[in-house]
């Protein structure tokens, strides 16, 4: 049995501090990340006035063992290696929609088009940009009623109007909207074309001739932490009842918190739901004053070198991979590695990167080889991207603040991972 408690889990069994070791070795003779491919950074700006009160479980203890709220969807369409991010569905204001899952967001972006019989009020003028990319969502923050299975909320969502290329926004002197003189005919063009703002990073056109964009109806549902956004701007986050009974913040029979696997997403944690999962803690903070965790910690090194500190996200949202620019130096046939403290097992995983056409990799039989490696503009940080997916499940802790790692040992894993036999499963 496993006591979690605010603040982390009491972990029975491994030394205190063992590590999760990601190595990534630069092979080629051009394979250092390209600068120019920036990492997506959301800029999220609004708040109302009418928010419900946030929840309140400091001290709060619980036993996984006990929880018995706890619902799997599969995805909507099935996975096939992480090469397209996951989708559920969910019904938001009584209308079913598919929804991409990002957990490099927090928060329910959607198509003012899909709710024809839905009146807002448009009060409270809001946006999210992409600075990787330069698309602005332009829209509305409004509270809607989602449904997902047995769990009904009440949830924040950005009812998105217009979405706008608009590279040099600054929402400081913006707003919400971007300004004519600033509108932009394409976004995040390469000699392969012009990509879009996330996920899928397909093609929008290769003519690049769009100047205000309004694509079809979408849906976009972060359920990432330590984004900037409060915890009850996540809409798996801020449940209202279970089957009809009250389940906000966590309870005896409901705890908070989400697992994500090949095959689906489970909402509200047990100890079935946990087993085989490595822990580590994570930071606590304050975000407007409502708690929200920090990303989980890392030490990483270069070449061998003097450790250093940072960040880790593992990002549905992309299959991209970004790494930190500093304070280290990268050379041809570096190797950099990734360590997370507080895990109870060893891992050690390897990335081939070779650069290819439109910095893409290719030719890399690595399940969890990203399609394009980049420098992020945070030091000490990494963003792995989706495809990290393939070789283990991840758990979200989100009262007592702890993220999980699940080894599944898949296919073509064991080439590139190294784990305690233990850790293995059978």
């Amino acid at each position: 049995m496993i006591i979690c408690k605010h603040g982390g889990p009491q972990n029975p069994t491994g030394p205190k501090f063992p590590w999760l070791a990601i190595a990534f070795s630069l092979a080629s003779a051009g394979a250092v990340p390209d600068p120019k491919i920036t990492e997506r950074q959301i800029t999220r700006v609004g708040s109302s006035t009418d928010c419900p009160a946030p929840t309140t479980t400091q001290g709060f203890q619980w036993d996984t063992k006990s929880c018995t709220n706890s619902y799997f969807a599969p995805w909507a369409f099935p996975i096939d290696k992480w090469v397209d991010p996951p989708k559920l569905n969910i019904t938001v204001a009584g209308v079913p929609i598919t929804a991409t899952v990002d957990t490099g967001s927090t928060g329910l972006v959607a198509s003012i088009g899909l709710f024809p019989n839905v009146t807002f009020t448009k009060t409270v003028p809001t946006h999210i940009f992409y600075s990787s990319s330069h698309w602005l969502e332009e829209g509305y923050e409004e509270w809607i009623d989602m449904s997902f299975g047995p769990y009904a909320m009440r949830t924040k969502i950005l009812v998105k109007d217009k979405e706008v290329c608009c590279p040099t926004f600054d929402g400081t002197t913006d707003g919400h909207r971007c300004p004519t003189s600033k509108t932009a005919r394409g976004c995040n063009c390469s000699p392969g074309g012009c990509r879009s703002k996330r996920d899928e990073e397909e093609d929008y056109d290769t003519e690049a001739k769009r100047e205000v964009v309004n694509l079809p109806h979408v849906a976009y549902m972060g359920i990432g932490f330590g984004r900037g956004d409060p915890q009850n701007a996540n809409p798996f986050l801020d449940t209202l009842t279970y089957n009809g009974q009250p389940s906000n913040g966590s309870s005896s029979s409901y705890c908070q918190g989400y697992v994500i696997t090949h095959d689906g997403l489970y909402l509200g944690l047990n100890q079935d739901i946990t087993k085989n999962f490595a822990w580590t803690t994570l930071s606590q903070q304050d975000v407007g004053g409502s708690r929200d965790w920090n990303t989980p910690p890392m030490v990483y090194r270069v070449d061998n070198g003097a450790r250093q500190s940072g960040t880790i996200l593992v990002d549905t949202g992309i299959p991209n991979s970004y790494f930190t620019n500093s304070p280290i130096t990268w050379n041809n046939g570096s190797t950099f590695e990734i360590s997370v403290p507080g895990t109870s097992q060893l891992y050690k995983v390897k990335y081939d990167i070779i650069k290819g056409v439109d910095f893409g990799v290719v030719s890399s039989p690595n399940p969890m080889q990203p399609n394009t490696f980049g420098i992020s503009s945070k030091a000490g940080y990494v963003n792995t991207g989706r495809k990290l997916l393939n070789c283990f499940d991840l758990a979200y802790d989100s009262i007592g603040g702890n993220f999980g790692y699940r080894y599944l040992n898949a296919a073509g894993c064991s080439q590139y991972v190294t784990a305690a036999p233990s850790a293995i499963p059978s």
